[in-house]
């Protein structure tokens, strides 16, 4: 599970900004799921949600996660002189536009705490440092300066010239060794690789692929029974899912010739099968046993669409215990059904596993339901240079800002900032021109 993560330079993100799942509260609610790490030393919340106008930063903040977790994954693929891709610097300020980039994150797998950072520009990274907990005290696994050689812990065995002969200015030395096959560190790059699942797509009815196709068709049975029990759960009249593998779909794709065989042969796996929802077919007002099949893209509304997707999504984290990131997840929801979702993670008796939900959102009924913590609802907002801050609830005066107060109304109010400025005046005075 995630514990925080810290972002400078990164699209609008022009000074540092944290992000944090940690609670400060030293009397838990029985009712509210925490996640204990190091022996109760510290507590972690399963849900956050950020909010924030349009054009604040919320989906920037996340998209910078997702790229810094894919440059971790990918960056041993880069060639000599290839740009770092992961570089994005905040561009509405002149010294920024040069200036390197930092990520930071703090983890924890089979209840160790583990810290992770590198600093980056366009061409190489500059910083790069992989520490941890294993007795509740730092030990550092390896630190990378540059113009420096590697300096190694102790705890890091394996061999290290071969993996320092493979190292490039801009590749991570932690994505060269944990695909060098070196043991003390795969762990820690498969916890990005498997753990952390980032859902950034804007509006799922647009798009013809679905995660949860792809888990139904390795696992129907389980996976498809728990399925339906959620979108039931969801109030969706969801009798049956099946797939109907489509033909011939390679030619309908397009895709260039030049593309390697494996991610070809991935992208035509993930298309090829359709999923069909069925529903009950009524006679003379009385259910029948008869189930009709429709095409979840062509015929499902876009409230199913999304929740189908989403739904795989949440099943596979609160099974596994992962983290779950989704961006604008208002989107094709109802109100509702947001809140369900919430309290699948929230509720200490459903997840057991340890799972984590982290979004992005306008959905203010969120902040009504007398469930959350100050500490879990987090703002963006726009500065004056149109770089993006972010805050919790947390930091304002507890005098002021009570424990259960209509938080969602607070927020419209403006109380909280991170709302939009809206002037009518500006409309008024064009049509009066």
């Amino acid at each position: 599970m995630i514990i925080d993560f810290t972002l400078s330079n990164m699209y609008s993100i022009k000074d540092e900004i944290t992000f944090s799942f940690l609670s400060n509260k030293k009397t838990l609610d029985d009712n509210l799921k925490y996640i204990s790490i190091e022996n109760g030393a510290y507590n972690l919340h399963s849900f956050s949600a950020i909010y924030g106008p349009n054009a604040s930063g919320k989906t920037n903040i996340i998209k910078a996660l997702s790229s810094a977790i894919q440059f971790i994954l990918f960056s041993h693929r880069l060639d000599l002189d290839q740009k770092i891709p992961l570089y994005k610097p905040f561009r509405l300020d002149e010294a920024y536009k040069s200036k390197s980039s930092q990520f930071q994150i703090e983890f924890c797998i089979e209840n160790i705490r583990y810290n992770y950072s590198f600093v980056f520009d366009d061409t190489s990274i500059s910083f790069e440092e992989l520490s941890f907990y294993p007795n509740g005290r730092k030990a550092n696994l390896f630190i990378r300066e540059e113009n420096n050689p590697i300096k190694y812990g102790s705890h890091f065995t394996g061999e290290k010239k071969i993996l320092e002969t493979l190292l490039l200015p801009n590749k991570l030395f932690l994505s060269i060794a944990a695909n060098s096959n070196n043991t003390s560190l795969q762990k820690v790059f498969l916890f990005f690789k498997k753990n952390i699942n980032m859902h950034v797509r804007m509006d799922s009815s647009t798009i013809p692929y679905h995660s949860t196709t792809r888990e139904l068709k390795k696992n129907e049975d389980d996976y498809k029974s728990i399925l339906i029990k959620i979108l039931k759960a969801a109030d969706l009249s969801v009798n049956d899912i099946k797939l109907i593998e489509e033909k011939d779909i390679e030619n309908q794709l397009f895709l260039p010739k030049t593309m390697p065989d494996e991610i070809k042969k991935r992208i035509i796996e993930d298309f090829q099968n359709k999923p069909y929802i069925g529903h009950n077919v009524y006679k003379d007002g009385e259910k029948t046993d008869k189930i009709e099949y429709f095409n979840l893209q062509e015929e499902e509304s876009t409230g199913t669409i999304k929740m189908y997707d989403l739904a795989g999504e949440v099943v596979n984290s609160l099974k596994n215990g992962t983290v779950l990131i989704i961006d604008e997840f208002n989107s094709g929801l109802h109100p509702l059904l947001s809140q369900f979702i919430i309290e699948l993670f929230i509720n200490p008796k459903i997840n057991k596993q340890n799972a984590q939900l982290l979004i992005s959102t306008h959905d203010t009924c969120i902040l009504d339901t007398n469930k959350l913590r100050r500490e879990q609802i987090w703002f963006s907002d726009r500065t004056h240079d149109g770089s993006t801050e972010l805050y919790s609830l947390d930091e304002f005066d507890k005098n002021l800002i009570r424990n259960n107060d209509k938080y969602g109304k607070f927020y419209l109010d403006g109380r909280f900032g991170a709302v939009p400025a809206t002037d009518l005046n500006k409309i008024v005075e064009i049509f009066d021109a």
